[in-house]
């Protein structure tokens, strides 16, 4: 029987604590909720917005997180296991919600001052020091204007981002499956800065370009932009 080619990505699993709750940290960060885990970052929400519980888990392979429990061969499905998550938790969280995303390429320093896009980045990014932020960006363009998103984050937006002062490493992803109640979008972009950045400065205002704006005139709905504060990586 034909095996399958294992799909690399991550799992963003955000949780809301409940109000008044003492939530323990195995509750907050599962050490592995799924299979194939190979590092996890815990990040909490540096932007105010709820969930406030960000548990990042770079894993080799989200086919069983996909996968539904009937067609799984052992150890059930994507399904079975966000279930399991949530019945595990239910005294201590109000939401638990998993973002599968699939691996689309990478960008890394080649240099003081330039980087280089990867399809070949290893998969696992080198985790940012505690205190480093973590900038999730979710695109969802509509679908006759896809390949004009790719092309404007590979070729522009990407490597303008990395002129911020601060910039660490970048990470591309496109949604493969969402479960419970938090919002998706299509596309991810994951950038790592450090604690002391120049987001928000003139070199990451410089990155919203006329192309920048025609991307944003074709979304089929508006960004989802969520900031987080880096606490440990194991």
């Amino acid at each position: 029987m034909a095996t399958s080619t294992p799909t690399p990505g991550v799992l963003m699993r955000l949780v809301q604590p409940r109000e008044g709750v003492t939530v323990p940290a195995s509750a907050l960060t599962p050490p592995a909720p799924c299979p194939h885990v190979q590092a996890t970052w815990t990040t909490v929400a540096q932007d105010g917005e709820k969930p406030t519980h960000n548990t990042i888990y770079f894993v080799s392979d989200i086919g069983p997180l996909v996968t539904k429990s009937e067609a799984a061969s052992s150890g059930g499905g994507g399904d079975d296991l966000y279930a399991a998550d949530v019945r595990a938790h239910a005294d201590t969280l109000a939401s638990v919600s998993w973002v599968v995303l699939a691996f689309v390429n990478g960008r890394v320093r080649d240099g003081p001052t330039s980087s280089v896009l990867t399809t070949s980045t290893p998969l696992v990014a080198p985790a940012p020091a505690t205190g480093s932020v973590i900038v999730f960006n979710g695109g969802t363009p509509r679908p006759d204007k896809v390949d004009d998103y790719h092309a404007w984050y590979d070729q522009e937006h990407g490597a303008k981002l990395t002129h911020v002062p601060g910039w660490q490493t970048m990470r591309r992803y496109r949604l493969a499956k969402a479960y419970g109640d938090a919002e998706a979008a299509s596309f991810y972009g994951m950038n790592a800065y450090d604690a002391e950045n120049g987001l928000g400065g003139k070199e990451w205002q410089a990155g919203v370009t006329e192309w920048t704006l025609r991307i944003r005139s074709q979304a089929a709905r508006p960004n989802l932009r969520r900031v987080w504060t880096m606490q440990s990586a194991a």
